[in-house]
Parts: C-alpha cells; structure tokens; sequence
C-alpha cells in the first residue's frame, strides 16, 4: 500500500477520519480545560566553606562541592519543611510541601537549584523564598563553618507562567494520535468496502443457486493472502 492509496482511503471516509481527529483533539482542549495550572518558583543558592589559610583553594572548593549533596538533603528535610510551615500560611501540611519541592545540584559547581511547585504562583514564590531563607538561617547549625548565600531569590514575574499543563504540547500529541487512528480507521472501511464491492461483483457472475461460493472463494483468496 502507497501514499495514493492511503490518501483514497482518507478521501473515500473523510468523516470518519474528521471524526476520530476531531475528538482527540476535543479531548485534549477538554484536559487543558480541567486540570488545575501549576506554576514553579525557582531559587539559586550558591554554598562553600569558609576559608581556611591551611588548606588550598582547591581542596577548599573540592570539600564545598561535597558538602552541596547534604544541603540538597537537608532543604527537603521534615526539620527545615517544619520552620518553613511557621512563616507560611499555607493549607498544605509539611508532607505535602516536601512532595512540592525539588532540590539539584549541578555536577562541577557550588550553585544549588531550588523549586517549588504549587497551584498558586504568590504562594509558590514564597514558600520557595522561605525554604531558603530558612535553609541558610539553620546551615550554620548542621555545618560548622557552612557560608551559604542566595543567587537568585524567586520572583513572581518569572512564576506567573504555568508549567503544567503543557497546552501547545498536549494539543499536538493528540493530534499526531487522531491523525494516525483516524487513518487506520479509514484504512480499515476502506478494506472493509473494497472486500464487499468484490463479493457483490463476484456474486453478479455466479450461479443465484450457489450463493456461498463466493464466500468460500473469497476465504480461498484470504488464506492464501496469509500464507503469502
């Protein structure tokens, strides 16, 4: 099968093919429609050790860069999630705010990437901007001699803009899934017809006394297509 019978297939049942189209695409307008926006507030933290006249910078910045993977833990830990649920009002207890926030560190640097994701922008900002506020007020208390600072606190231009749902995206994948189904489904009709306008024609030019021959000729013909 080529590009010309596919494309008659299409043409021979454009509605059913529009149909199928038309509800993926309906249904994924409907999603967009439903599901709660979710927006993210990003904050930037840089942290080192302070410095030390014995040791060489290098070892200085090697100790540091250990030391970003146990503030990584220790910002989604259930002590500074607690302190952050006292400055916040916010109806989601302190599981759910862990659930909420996510924290990485890039490989080779000192900078660590905070984000919080919730369904209203104002209070994403500032339960992200907390959780740092309050990481660097306690770093002291988990790490002698810990020197942690903020790039970038969040802000709520940046945090205004829905991460979820993705709309443009989800649209073109149900697209792309209506535009494959309805083709299959007018590949399928198409067979379907072209099988039944056989049999009427073979059925013209048998006897009417044997009626179930051309059934049993069209079987022969199918299962030698499957052996083939």
């Amino acid at each position: 099968m080529d590009m010309v019978d596919m494309w008659n297939a299409v043409r021979r049942h454009a509605l059913a093919f529009s149909i199928v189209l038309a509800v993926c695409v309906g249904l994924a307008v409907l999603l967009n429609e439903v599901v709660a926006p979710s927006y993210r507030a990003n904050v930037s933290l840089v942290a080192n050790l302070a410095s030390n006249p014995e040791s060489s910078t290098y070892n200085e910045f090697l100790a540091s860069q250990m030391l970003t993977k146990t503030y990584e833990d220790t910002i989604q830990s259930r002590y500074v999630a607690t302190e952050v649920k006292k400055k916040v009002s916010t109806p989601d207890s302190v599981t759910q705010m862990l659930k909420k926030i996510k924290v990485r560190t890039d490989p080779g640097t000192l900078v660590i990437m905070l984000s919080y994701t919730g369904e209203d922008p104002k209070q994403a900002v500032a339960i992200a901007n907390a959780f740092a506020e309050t990481f660097i007020a306690k770093s002291k208390e988990i790490v002698a001699g810990a020197n942690v600072s903020i790039l970038d606190l969040a802000s709520l231009e940046e945090t205004q803009k829905p991460v979820s749902p993705r709309k443009t995206m989800n649209i073109a994948i149900a697209s792309f899934i209506g535009f494959f189904a309805g083709l299959s489904l007018a590949l399928i009709l198409d067979a379907r017809h072209i099988r039944s306008r056989k049999r009427r024609q073979a059925q013209r030019h048998l006897p009417k006394d044997y009626p179930e021959l051309s059934d049993a000729l069209f079987r022969i013909e199918d299962k030698y297509k499957v052996q083939g």
